[in-house]
């Protein structure tokens, strides 16, 4: 059954440029970009323009799209993902981010995806569910949370019960507790998600008395890890009864895990070998029952690179020319906009040529894809 979400429904974004960093990028006030109304912020004084969660969506949606096609030009991640072997293990079902390949004897491959991060498979663990946020000041404090994680960027925080993150300004991990800060008007709860034009008033955002709703803002939130599992590399996988030994297995095709050996990250060069893994390392020698030749082999790995500034100025420029409107009337704002959708009254042979569209935003776009293009060969 098709399941259409309500208007008030927040959706997960898809781009490397958070929605934070965007409004953070254009110089617009953090609270009139999530639809509270903060009067007492001179910066919304002089730009009374509030957004609505159409306007902030519609940006989500054009910022996907404008990395989507920058890392079609230059064939890698703008900010690294997770790449799985079948379609079935991806969680959005998008066979881009899937990479199965015919085996090769040698066991050496190109990944479809350059610059691997490291070979396996995303991992999700819960540090803390419906922890309290206290809102006494702003930027609301999360913990201190007993927890092992150690690494920063692996704490994600989220709405509760779903899967749409709340992006902190600070994480802080100091003997083992875990404090989380993020600003008030990022942390408005999906009930009050589809605001008013007029905003939600800031006053009204909190404060939250134990775990009932003083407003509009999320009084508790879920804090996870999300990390990398080594455990799961590459899976061999031979056609249904490979041989007669194998064909107690059925209807169903037979596999031999494998790991990988990462020869080249940048260019994405790598070794498949067979191998079972425990007690925290792969290990060789693993045998199969199948001796006739595999049919594939299924790579899992994450992949990419950093977001650097110069992709940020990219992605945005980029998303401004694919809109059709401006998003706001503010001037800071709507000039931006135009700056990025005008098309030169003259043209060159290499303005007309770029992918993107004539515009200013997309010819910027596309200057930086062509700088960060690289070429690979083939395995043989």
């Amino acid at each position: 059954m098709t399941v259409i979400p309500t208007q008030d429904a927040l959706i997960a974004e898809d781009s490397a440029v958070r929605l934070a960093r965007y409004a953070r990028l254009i110089g617009y006030p953090e609270c009139a970009f999530w639809g509270v109304n903060r009067t007492e912020d001179p910066q919304v004084n002089a730009c009374r323009e509030i957004w609505t969660k159409d306007q902030r969506d519609t940006i989500a949606k054009y910022l996907a799209e404008a990395q989507y096609e920058i890392e079609q030009e230059i064939g890698y991640f703008i900010g690294p993902r997770w790449v799985v072997g079948r379609v079935s293990d991806e969680p959005t079902g998008n066979d881009r981010y899937v990479d199965s390949q015919p085996f090769n004897r040698p066991g050496r491959y190109l990944t479809r995806w350059p610059h691997i991060v490291r070979a396996g498979v995303r991992a999700v663990a819960d540090i803390a569910l419906n922890e309290p946020a206290d809102h006494t000041a702003d930027p609301a404090v999360i913990g201190p949370i007993a927890t092992t994680v150690t690494d920063p960027d692996e704490v994600h925080v989220y709405h509760p019960g779903t899967d749409v993150e709340i992006d902190p300004s600070a994480i802080d991990i100091t003997g083992g507790q875990l404090t989380i800060y993020i600003p008030r008007c990022r942390m408005v709860e999906e009930a009050c998600a589809d605001n008013p034009t007029n905003g939600i008033d800031y006053t009204d955002v909190g404060p939250c008395v134990g775990s009932v709703l003083g407003g509009c803002v999320e009084c508790e939130v879920d804090v996870k890890r999300v990390y990398n599992d080594p455990s799961t590399n590459a899976v061999i996988v031979w056609p249904h009864s490979c041989d007669s030994a194998c064909a107690a297995s059925g209807c169903s095709e037979y596999t031999q895990t494998a790991c990988i050996y990462i020869r080249e990250p940048r260019t994405g060069e790598i070794d498949v070998r067979p191998a079972t893994y425990s007690g925290g390392s792969w290990h060789g020698g693993a045998t199969t029952c199948c001796s006739g030749r595999p049919q594939l082999v299924r790579l899992n790995y994450y992949a990419g690179v950093p977001l650097s500034r110069q992709a940020e100025d990219a992605i945005i420029r980029l998303a401004h020319s694919k809109m059709p409107s401006a998003m706001c009337g503010c001037q800071q704002a709507s000039m931006l906009w135009t700056r990025d959708r005008e098309v030169p009254i003259v043209l060159d042979t290499v303005r007309l040529d770029c992918p993107f569209g004539l515009s200013n935003g997309a010819y910027i776009a596309w200057r930086f894809a062509r700088s960060m293009q690289e070429y690979r060969g083939s395995t043989l």
